[in-house]
C-alpha cells in the first residue's frame, strides 16, 4: 500500500484543475464530490464476431474531501469497484438541473482511491459483415460541444471538462482476421495488426481526445510533414474517401497553418490529424479534427484556442468560438457590439455545453475588444491573444482568467464590458434562446454521425 500511495503521488498532474471544479452539492442527504482524476487506464475490446464492444477502466483519483465521488459515463456500467470492493452507482441530476452525472454510492474519505468500471461501448461503434461474417469494426469517439454530455463520456467513463489527467488505451479487436487501423492523437504503439496501445498527454481533458478505429482498407491516406516556424517537422495525416479531397485539404492546411503560426506562434501539438468527412461542418480535438473543407480553417484555429488552451467549463466555451468566429470574418474591428446585452458565460456552474450564441455574439464582442485595445494605443486583440496563448497553453481556463489577463495586458478594467456583453447583467438583457446555427459547427443527425464512423 505504501508503494501504491507513493506512485499515485508521483503521478499527480499539476495541471489537474480541481480548483476549477463546480461546487460539491447535496443529493438526498449525501455529499456529491467532484474529484481529481490522476490517471485512467482503459482496456477497450471490440469482439467483431459477437458484435460487442466494452471497456474496463481503472481510474486513480484524489478525493479532495470526504463524501460520495462523482464521475460520468453515458453508458450504464456493468459493474463498479472502489478500492477493490463492489459498489453501486447512481445517475443523478446536478443542481439547477443543468446536467447529469454518476455518483458512486459509497461514502469515501479524503485521499487517494482507485475506481474500476466496466461499461459497454455502444455509441459511435458499428460492426459490418461481409459474405455473412461479422468481421469489420468502425468506432469513432467524436465529440460535440453545443449539447450536454457530448464529450468523452459518450463512450468511456471520464470526468468533467475541468480535469486534466493521463489517459492510456489498450485496444484490441478480436473475433476477426480482418486488420484494422487506428487514428489517434496520442503516442500510438502498434502491438499487432489488431492490437494498439495509446498514451495521451497528461494535459488532455474530456474534450481533447481523438480516436478512430477503422478497417485497414478504408480511406485514402496522406502521410505528410509540415515544417513549423520553430524548425520541427510535424507529422500530418490527412484521410478521406477521395484523393482529390486530400490534395485540396493539404493546400488549405499549409496556407492556414502559416497564417496561424505567424499570428500566435509555433503550432502547439506534436501532430495533426485531419479526417475529411465530406459532410457539413466539423469538430476540433487536440491536434486533430474531423471536418469539411469549408470548416477546416475554423477548426485549425481551435488548435490554439479550444484544444491547447482548454475551456474549464461550459461558461468558458464561448471564448474559443468567439475567437475562431472573429477570424472567420476577417478579424474586423467594431466600435460597439451589435447587441445590447446577452448571457454567453453566466449559466449554471454545472453547465457542460457552449452557448450557441457564442459565434455571432462572441465574434461581435471580440471585434469590440479589438477596437478598445487599439483605442488606448495597443496593437489590438490579436497581439493580446498571442501573449495570452503563450502564458496559458496546455492549461484549462475560465472566463475570469481571460478577463484577468486582458486587464493586465491593457492596464485597464473591462468589468463593465463583460458584465454587459458576456454575462448579460443589464435590464435590457436580450434573452435569445433560439438556436443560432453556425456553418462550421452545425447540428448533426445520427445518420450523419453514422456515415463518418
Amino acid at each position: 500500500m505504501k508503494f501504491l500511495i507513493l506512485f499515485l503521488l508521483a503521478s499527480t498532474n499539476a495541471l489537474a484543475g480541481i480548483e476549477q471544479a463546480p461546487q460539491n452539492f447535496i443529493h438526498n442527504t449525501k455529499k456529491a464530490v467532484f474529484v481529481d482524476f490522476l490517471r485512467a487506464d482503459y482496456e477497450i475490446t471490440y469482439e467483431a464476431n459477437n458484435q460487442r464492444a466494452y471497456v474496463v477502466s481503472k481510474i486513480e483519483f484524489d478525493m479532495p474531501t470526504s463524501g460520495f465521488p462523482l464521475f460520468d459515463s453515458i453508458a450504464a456500467p456493468n459493474w463498479v469497484k472502489l478500492n477493490g470492493r463492489d459498489v453501486e452507482q447512481k445517475l443523478i441530476r446536478t443542481p439547477d438541473r443543468a446536467s447529469k452525472v454518476r455518483m458512486v454510492d459509497q461514502h469515501t474519505p479524503k485521499g487517494l482511491n482507485i475506481l474500476e468500471i466496466k461499461t459497454p461501448i455502444i455509441k459511435g461503434t458499428y460492426f459490418r459483415a461481409r459474405r455473412g461474417n461479422w468481421n469489420r469494426v468502425s468506432s469513432g469517439f467524436f465529440i460535440r460541444d453545443l449539447a450536454d454530455r457530448m464529450f468523452l463520456e459518450q463512450y468511456i467513463p471520464t470526468n468533467y471538462e475541468y480535469d486534466q489527467y493521463q489517459m492510456n488505451f489498450d485496444v484490441r479487436v478480436t473475433g476477426t482476421k480482418r486488420w484494422h487501423s487506428l487514428f489517434a492523437n496520442g503516442k500510438v504503439n502498434k502491438v499487432s495488426e489488431n492490437h494498439y496501445q495509446v498514451s495521451f498527454p497528461s494535459w488532455y481533458t474530456a474534450s481533447s481526445l481523438y480516436f478512430h478505429l477503422v478497417p485497414i482498407n478504408r480511406f485514402v491516406r496522406y502521410y505528410l510533414k509540415y515544417k513549423s516556424i520553430d524548425g520541427r517537422e510535424i507529422p500530418v495525416t490527412i484521410y478521406s474517401t477521395h484523393r482529390f479531397y486530400n490534395y485540396l485539404t493539404q493546400k488549405k492546411t499549409w496556407r492556414v497553418m502559416k497564417e496561424l503560426e505567424h499570428d500566435y506562434g509555433p503550432y502547439p501539438h506534436d501532430q495533426l490529424i485531419i479526417y475529411g468527412t465530406g459532410i457539413k461542418g466539423g469538430m476540433e480535438h487536440a491536434g486533430a479534427t474531423e471536418t469539411s473543407l469549408k470548416a477546416l480553417g475554423h477548426e485549425l484555429q481551435h488548435m490554439y484556442f479550444a484544444k491547447c488552451i482548454h475551456p474549464a467549463n461550459g461558461n468558458s466555451g464561448w471564448l474559443d468560438e468567439a475567437i475562431a468566429s472573429w477570424r472567420d470574418k476577417g478579424h474586423k474591428t467594431k466600435t460597439s457590439p451589435f447587441y445590447k446585452s446577452v448571457n454567453l458565460g453566466a449559466h449554471s456552474q454545472y453547465t457542460r455545453k457552449t452557448d450557441k450564441k457564442s459565434y455571432k455574439y462572441g465574434r461581435s464582442f471580440m471585434a469590440y475588444i479589438d477596437h478598445k485595445l487599439k483605442e488606448i494605443g495597443k496593437p489590438g486583440l490579436k497581439d493580446f491573444l498571442r501573449v495570452f496563448f503563450e502564458d496559458r497553453k496546455y492549461t484549462t481556463i475560465t472566463t475570469k482568467d481571460f478577463i484577468k489577463d486582458l486587464e493586465n495586458y491593457a492596464q485597464m478594467s473591462f468589468g463593465e464590458e463583460f458584465n454587459q456583453y458576456v454575462f448579460g447583467k443589464m435590464k435590457s438583457f436580450e434573452n435569445q434562446d433560439e438556436d443560432i446555427e453556425n456553418p462550421f459547427h452545425p447540428p448533426r443527425s445520427e445518420e450523419d454521425l453514422r456515415s463518418i464512423i
